[in-house]
This record gives C-alpha cells, structure tokens and sequence, in this order.
C-alpha cells in the first residue's frame, strides 16, 4: 500500500472512531422531575442545597423538569381560576411568579438562578425584582404582569392539571421523579445526595463532578 493510502485508511478509521466512540459518554441526559412549593420549607432546602448547585455541576447530563403547585388546588372563576395553597395565599402568588418566569425567561441558566434565589431568600414575590436582578433577567415588568393577571392563573392552573398525571398522587412536597419514576427510597435519596442519584442514573460515561 502507498503512502498516500495507508494515511487515508488511517484517516476513515479515525473518523470511524469518532463516529462509534461517543456513545459511551452520550447517553440520554437523566430526567429530574420536582414538584415543589415556593414557601415551602423542604422545597427551599431542596432547591437551594441540591438541586440548584448540583445541576450548576451536572447540567451536561441532566435536564430539569420543574413545576411549583404542590399541595394545592384551584377553582375556576371566569376565564381564570383561584387558588389555596399550603402556606396560603402569598405562596399562590409566589407559585404564580415562578411559573409566569418559566414562560418568560427563556434562558434556562438564568431561569435557574432567579429561581434559586427566590426560593432562597423565602419571602415569595416580594424578592422578584431583585432576584430578576441577580440573575440578569431584564423583562421581569413582563413576568410580574403575567403572575398579575389571568394569564397567570392560567399557566398555573396547567401546572396542576400537569400535576394530576401523576401516578402516585404527591403526598410530600417537593415530589421528586427521576426519569418519570418515583419511589420513597429514591425520594429520600435526593433530598439527601441527589448527585449520587444523578451520576448512579446516568447511562453513560460519567463526568468528573460524579468523582468529587
């Protein structure tokens, strides 16, 4: 064989390589799902302490299915619908407020961050426009018209129905799936480690942050 040929066969075999390689390291992203409350203790600790930094770590192989409704239910009044939730109405409204956000800020790191920091400082929708701040979200005016208005209560009233699918029904608040399927001992595993949860999950090659 000539030069010029065993350096083409070199080259198809590692493009060959390049093709059947990544597979090892590209599998499906793991799916965690939360159902969470906005001045819900355990959903505060959750989100601030596991689920906002470990997916900070993670977010290569892991996608965020989150929705804030919980132990709650809503009555239909007109074109919009009221609301009772757990900790009362300031915590309808801040669910209200995360959900309207979820439609408006497109960007899922700063969605995540003005997030974060609304269920860190625990106060509900009075720290919205500083947390649209923090986290560099420019049309909080849109967001905070949205959570005013039916539009909102119909975007929350979606979450719930959402939320009826499920199968259990969630009897704690945050209700945690991971790719779409829930058990107690997962539950408590990820309030607890849930990057262990994420890396244990993963099908594929896990990253350096599931060694730390």
């Amino acid at each position: 064989m000539s030069t010029t040929g065993a350096l083409h066969s070199s080259y198809c075999l590692l493009l060959l390589a390049l093709f059947i390689v990544p597979s090892a390291w590209s599998a499906e992203p793991v799916k965690v799902s939360v159902y969470y409350e906005s001045l819900c203790p355990d959903s505060s600790r959750f989100f601030v302490n596991q689920l906002y930094p470990v997916w900070l770590e993670l977010k290569d192989i892991m996608a965020n299915d989150i929705h804030c409704y919980g132990k709650a239910n809503d009555t239909a009044v007109g074109d919009g619908y009221t609301f009772i939730c757990q900790h009362g109405p300031d915590e309808c409204e801040g669910n209200m407020m995360i959900t309207c956000a979820k439609s408006y800020i497109p960007d899922e790191d700063k969605f995540m961050a003005f997030s974060n920091c609304i269920m860190d400082r625990f106060v509900g929708t009075a720290a919205g426009q500083e947390c649209a701040q923090e986290a560099g979200v420019t049309n909080f005016s849109e967001i905070e018209t949205c959570y005013t208005s039916v539009e909102g209560q119909q975007l929350l009233h979606q979450v719930g129905l959402l939320q009826e699918t499920l199968d259990p029904q969630i009897y704690y608040v945050p209700w945690i799936l991971i790719n779409d399927v829930f058990t107690s001992e997962q539950l408590t595993a990820a309030q607890i480690a849930l990057r262990k949860v994420v890396c244990d999950a993963y099908q594929g090659t896990p990253p350096a942050a599931c060694s730390t």
